[in-house]
């Protein structure tokens, strides 16, 4: 069987088997070419960075991706994201789970440097990604360490005011699952993974959120691959999700003064799944590349609602002082209409 990516803004065609989805142009070549903007112009924006903000500083694949430049724009008031616009290169059709956190769910002004990157794996030399020039997990924080650790003057972050969030595992566990030495491969992984949080301690990162791998084989991609196929998949994904558990409690154990959270992205996936209708698609299984018309952008991505309720259950595991609960957004939003519905 071959691999199976989560690559942004693809279309792979549905088969009974999982495919390889190609590498096209689309796949983050915002590295360089979305939202350039003269250094002058960057400048005067990564100066300006206020007192009060919190910083939110992301690592994943396409399921968090929104193709920040981090040599561009910075984020700033006007744009949580930094670049390029509001919502991003995403493969959401719209906002993703990151643009929602900084946009709708943040309790304040939030700033948002998302290191995503579309296709990527945890440890490329483990698990291969799609391309070679794929940025994996290890790649995003050797980013990280050599242009945000130092704490540079136009993002000041401190262990108060910063929260790491990290949702791999997509491709590691899509690019996985069928091989007779899976078992042994996630564990070393999972080691992987965590090295990568001790490099962020180890800056001072203090606050991390991690999101669980979300149910893939209820994905249209590989709904097709039928219940052999998808039976090893959830197994993977389970054994992946229990090492984030484990690894976790000994990454706590021997770092003092972690705060934690991991966030099952399952029940967020079930519950559009599960009543597609309430969430404007016909079924659980359409797809559609507007985001909203489906639960899926395609075959293999969630749309805009599912990775809403992502963020949602991200708010309310992390809440004060990074985000706030859905029930105060509808709560602001109804202050909103009121006060201008007369």
């Amino acid at each position: 069987m071959e691999s199976v990516q989560c690559v942004p803004g693809t279309v792979a065609a549905s088969t009974s088997t999982a495919v390889s989805v190609p590498a096209t142009t689309t796949v983050r070549t915002t590295t360089t070419t979305v939202r350039t903007t003269s250094s002058a112009a960057a400048t005067a924006t990564a100066t300006s960075s206020p007192s009060g903000v919190k910083y939110f500083i992301t690592f994943g694949d396409s399921y968090s991706q929104t193709g920040f430049n981090i040599n561009s724009t910075k984020p700033n008031p006007q744009n949580p994201l930094g670049n390029p616009d509001l919502p991003g290169w995403t493969a959401s059709g719209g906002l993703d789970w990151v643009g929602f956190m900084v946009t709708q769910f943040n309790a304040s002004l939030v700033y948002s440097y998302n290191l995503a990157y579309g296709g990527a794996t945890t440890d490329a030399t483990l698990i291969a990604p799609y391309a070679s020039t794929v940025l994996s997990f290890i790649d995003q924080v050797t980013e990280f360490s050599r242009s945000l650790a130092s704490k540079p003057s136009w993002a000041p972050w401190t262990a108060d005011n910063t929260l790491a969030g990290v949702w791999m595992g997509v491709n590691d566990v899509g690019n996985a699952f069928w091989l007779s030495n899976r078992e042994t491969l996630l564990v070393q992984v999972l080691g992987k993974y965590f090295d990568q949080l001790q490099i962020l301690y180890n800056a001072g990162v203090r606050k991390f959120v991690l999101l669980s791998v979300p149910p893939t084989q209820k994905t249209p991609l590989m709904l097709a691959n039928g219940a052999d196929s998808n039976a090893q998949l959830a197994a993977a994904i389970k054994q992946y999700n229990d090492l984030i558990n484990s690894n976790l409690a000994a990454f706590k154990a021997k770092n003092s003064g972690v705060t934690s959270w991991v966030v099952d992205t399952t029940a967020a996936f079930d519950k559009a799944i599960n009543n597609p209708t309430a969430y404007g698609a016909p079924d659980a299984t359409c797809y559609n590349a507007d985001g909203v018309s489906c639960l899926w952008f395609n075959d293999y991505h969630p749309g805009v609602a599912i990775q809403k309720l992502v963020a949602q259950a991200v708010a309310q595991a992390v809440g004060a002082p990074f985000f706030k609960e859905a029930s105060l957004v509808r709560r602001s939003l109804k202050i909103l209409t009121e006060r201008f519905s007369y």
